[in-house]
Protein backbone atom coordinates (compact mmCIF):
# COMPACT_ATOMS: atom_id res chain seq x y z
CA UNK A 1 0.00 0.00 0.00
CA UNK A 2 1.26 3.48 -1.30
CA UNK A 3 2.05 5.63 1.68
CA UNK A 4 1.53 9.28 1.29
CA UNK A 5 3.47 12.25 1.49
CA UNK A 6 2.63 14.63 5.02
CA UNK A 7 3.09 18.22 3.99
CA UNK A 8 2.83 20.64 7.02
CA UNK A 9 1.31 23.66 5.39
CA UNK A 10 2.20 27.23 7.63
CA UNK A 11 -0.06 30.04 6.94
CA UNK A 12 -2.01 33.21 9.38
CA UNK A 13 -4.49 33.30 7.16
CA UNK A 14 -7.82 30.35 7.67
CA UNK A 15 -9.11 31.02 4.24
CA UNK A 16 -5.91 30.05 2.54
CA UNK A 17 -5.85 26.84 4.50
CA UNK A 18 -8.80 26.01 3.43
CA UNK A 19 -7.81 26.28 -0.11
CA UNK A 20 -4.48 24.95 0.08
CA UNK A 21 -6.69 22.09 2.04
CA UNK A 22 -8.75 21.71 -1.12
CA UNK A 23 -6.41 22.14 -4.06
CA UNK A 24 -3.80 19.85 -2.68
CA UNK A 25 -5.22 17.11 0.17
CA UNK A 26 -6.12 13.38 -0.81
CA UNK A 27 -4.26 10.04 -2.20
CA UNK A 28 -1.44 11.65 -2.75
CA UNK A 29 -0.99 14.00 0.32
CA UNK A 30 -1.50 13.90 3.63
CA UNK A 31 -1.79 17.62 5.05
CA UNK A 32 -1.32 18.54 8.78
CA UNK A 33 -2.74 22.69 8.48
CA UNK A 34 -1.16 25.25 11.42
CA UNK A 35 -2.85 28.40 11.08
CA UNK A 36 -0.27 31.41 13.32
CA UNK A 37 -0.22 35.48 13.58
CA UNK A 38 3.51 35.30 14.19
CA UNK A 39 6.44 32.94 13.73
CA UNK A 40 7.49 32.64 17.20
CA UNK A 41 4.06 30.59 18.48
CA UNK A 42 4.74 28.06 15.11
CA UNK A 43 6.99 25.19 17.59
CA UNK A 44 4.28 25.29 20.27
CA UNK A 45 1.82 24.55 17.48
CA UNK A 46 3.79 21.65 15.85
CA UNK A 47 3.90 19.92 19.09
CA UNK A 48 0.28 19.93 19.17
CA UNK A 49 -0.23 18.97 16.12
CA UNK A 50 2.06 16.58 15.10
CA UNK A 51 3.47 15.23 18.49
CA UNK A 52 6.90 12.91 17.22
CA UNK A 53 5.96 13.05 13.95
CA UNK A 54 8.28 14.67 11.28
CA UNK A 55 6.84 15.74 8.19
CA UNK A 56 8.26 15.32 4.40
CA UNK A 57 8.09 18.83 3.80
CA UNK A 58 6.89 22.01 5.11
CA UNK A 59 5.46 24.46 2.96
CA UNK A 60 5.57 28.24 3.96
CA UNK A 61 3.31 31.88 3.57
CA UNK A 62 6.34 33.83 2.71
CA UNK A 63 4.72 36.84 3.92
CA UNK A 64 4.44 36.80 7.01
CA UNK A 65 4.46 39.38 10.37
CA UNK A 66 7.78 39.82 11.04
CA UNK A 67 6.57 41.81 14.37
CA UNK A 68 4.97 40.72 17.99
CA UNK A 69 3.29 44.11 17.46
CA UNK A 70 2.52 44.96 14.17
CA UNK A 71 0.93 48.11 12.09
CA UNK A 72 -2.28 48.51 12.43
CA UNK A 73 -3.70 48.40 8.44
CA UNK A 74 -4.89 51.04 6.90
CA UNK A 75 -5.70 54.35 9.27
CA UNK A 76 -6.25 57.54 8.66
CA UNK A 77 -2.35 57.99 8.56
CA UNK A 78 -1.59 55.50 6.14
CA UNK A 79 -4.66 56.41 3.89
CA UNK A 80 -2.99 59.01 1.46
CA UNK A 81 -0.26 56.99 0.33
CA UNK A 82 -2.56 54.07 -0.08
CA UNK A 83 -4.34 56.07 -2.09
CA UNK A 84 -1.56 56.89 -4.00
CA UNK A 85 -0.78 54.20 -4.97
CA UNK A 86 -4.00 53.07 -6.29
CA UNK A 87 -3.85 56.23 -8.18
CA UNK A 88 -0.73 55.45 -10.10
CA UNK A 89 -2.22 51.66 -10.79
CA UNK A 90 -5.51 53.26 -12.45
CA UNK A 91 -3.41 55.70 -14.26
CA UNK A 92 -0.92 52.63 -15.92
CA UNK A 93 -4.20 50.77 -16.84
CA UNK A 94 -6.11 53.83 -18.55
CA UNK A 95 -3.47 54.55 -20.44
CA UNK A 96 -2.82 51.07 -21.64
CA UNK A 97 -5.86 51.19 -22.29
CA UNK A 98 -5.74 53.60 -24.50
CA UNK A 99 -3.57 52.34 -26.66
CA UNK A 100 -6.08 49.43 -27.62
CA UNK A 101 -8.50 51.85 -28.36
CA UNK A 102 -6.36 53.17 -31.12
CA UNK A 103 -5.95 50.51 -33.45
CA UNK A 104 -3.19 52.37 -35.79
CA UNK A 105 -1.45 53.44 -32.96
CA UNK A 106 -1.17 50.03 -31.64
CA UNK A 107 -0.17 48.32 -34.88
CA UNK A 108 3.23 50.31 -34.64
CA UNK A 109 3.55 50.52 -30.90
CA UNK A 110 4.20 46.78 -30.31
CA UNK A 111 7.61 47.57 -27.77
CA UNK A 112 5.52 50.47 -26.25
CA UNK A 113 2.16 47.86 -25.68
CA UNK A 114 4.71 45.87 -23.58
CA UNK A 115 6.50 48.88 -21.64
CA UNK A 116 3.11 50.06 -20.68
CA UNK A 117 1.80 46.43 -19.36
CA UNK A 118 5.38 46.45 -17.29
CA UNK A 119 4.32 49.60 -15.99
CA UNK A 120 1.17 48.47 -14.88
CA UNK A 121 2.73 45.01 -13.60
CA UNK A 122 5.20 47.08 -11.67
CA UNK A 123 2.91 49.73 -9.90
CA UNK A 124 0.65 46.96 -9.03
CA UNK A 125 3.34 45.15 -7.38
CA UNK A 126 4.66 48.20 -5.35
CA UNK A 127 0.98 49.30 -4.59
CA UNK A 128 0.56 45.37 -3.05
CA UNK A 129 4.44 46.21 -1.15
CA UNK A 130 2.97 49.13 0.21
CA UNK A 131 -0.16 47.38 1.56
CA UNK A 132 1.85 44.59 3.12
CA UNK A 133 4.31 47.18 5.31
CA UNK A 134 0.73 48.66 6.10
CA UNK A 135 -0.09 44.89 7.55
CA UNK A 136 3.43 44.22 8.80
CA UNK A 137 3.87 41.78 6.48
CA UNK A 138 6.69 40.56 4.76
CA UNK A 139 9.69 38.22 3.60
CA UNK A 140 11.60 38.62 6.61
CA UNK A 141 8.37 37.19 8.94
CA UNK A 142 8.32 34.15 6.30
CA UNK A 143 12.32 33.57 6.32
CA UNK A 144 12.24 33.84 10.15
CA UNK A 145 9.42 31.15 10.62
CA UNK A 146 11.57 28.82 8.38
CA UNK A 147 15.16 29.52 10.43
CA UNK A 148 12.87 28.47 13.58
CA UNK A 149 11.96 25.46 11.87
CA UNK A 150 15.09 24.24 10.64
CA UNK A 151 16.49 24.56 14.54
CA UNK A 152 13.84 22.18 15.31
CA UNK A 153 13.24 19.79 11.98
CA UNK A 154 16.99 20.29 10.54
CA UNK A 155 16.50 17.33 7.77
CA UNK A 156 12.66 18.48 6.28
CA UNK A 157 13.08 20.44 3.21
CA UNK A 158 10.99 23.90 3.24
CA UNK A 159 9.04 25.68 0.25
CA UNK A 160 7.57 28.85 0.40
CA UNK A 161 3.86 29.61 -1.56
CA UNK A 162 3.37 32.86 -2.21
CA UNK A 163 1.08 35.32 -4.59
CA UNK A 164 3.29 38.18 -3.75
CA UNK A 165 6.74 37.29 -3.40
CA UNK A 166 8.55 39.01 -6.08
CA UNK A 167 12.52 38.75 -7.66
CA UNK A 168 14.15 39.96 -4.75
CA UNK A 169 11.83 38.41 -2.20
CA UNK A 170 12.55 34.57 -3.82
CA UNK A 171 15.99 35.84 -4.48
CA UNK A 172 16.24 36.47 -0.38
CA UNK A 173 14.18 33.19 0.29
CA UNK A 174 16.69 30.91 -1.73
CA UNK A 175 19.71 32.72 -0.08
CA UNK A 176 18.29 31.59 3.29
CA UNK A 177 17.83 28.29 2.28
CA UNK A 178 14.77 27.32 1.18
CA UNK A 179 14.14 24.47 -1.96
CA UNK A 180 11.72 26.51 -3.86
CA UNK A 181 9.31 29.69 -4.26
CA UNK A 182 6.20 28.35 -5.50
CA UNK A 183 3.59 31.31 -6.62
CA UNK A 184 0.10 30.24 -5.68
CA UNK A 185 -2.32 29.97 -8.50
CA UNK A 186 -4.60 32.58 -9.79
CA UNK A 187 -7.91 31.82 -8.48
CA UNK A 188 -9.57 31.43 -11.89
CA UNK A 189 -6.53 28.75 -12.40
CA UNK A 190 -6.26 26.88 -9.31
CA UNK A 191 -7.90 23.96 -10.42
CA UNK A 192 -5.78 23.59 -13.26
CA UNK A 193 -2.24 24.55 -11.68
CA UNK A 194 -2.96 22.56 -8.75
CA UNK A 195 -2.22 19.67 -11.06
CA UNK A 196 1.45 20.99 -11.79
CA UNK A 197 2.29 21.93 -8.25
CA UNK A 198 1.27 18.68 -6.90
CA UNK A 199 4.27 16.78 -9.09
CA UNK A 200 6.51 19.99 -7.79
CA UNK A 201 5.58 18.80 -4.17
CA UNK A 202 5.42 15.05 -4.68
CA UNK A 203 8.93 15.33 -5.72
CA UNK A 204 10.09 17.64 -3.18
CA UNK A 205 8.85 15.08 -0.41
CA UNK A 206 10.72 12.32 -2.19
CA UNK A 207 14.28 14.87 -1.30
CA UNK A 208 15.03 15.96 -4.92
CA UNK A 209 15.08 19.23 -5.88
CA UNK A 210 13.87 21.73 -8.43
CA UNK A 211 15.39 20.80 -11.67
CA UNK A 212 16.86 24.66 -12.03
CA UNK A 213 18.64 23.40 -8.88
CA UNK A 214 20.21 20.08 -10.47
CA UNK A 215 24.05 19.83 -12.43
CA UNK A 216 23.95 20.57 -15.75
Amino acid sequence: MKTRHHIVFIEDDESEMATFRRLYEGDQFELTGVCIQFPRSVLPALAQALGDRVPDLFVLDLFFPAMSDPPGGLTPDTFAEARAQLARVLRSAQELEGMFLDESALQKSDKELLRAGADLVYWAQRMVRQWCDVLGTSPSGGIALMRILREKYPTVPAVFYSRKAMVADAKAALEAGALDVLIKPHRSLEDVEAVRIRDILGTYCEGRGPDWRRAR
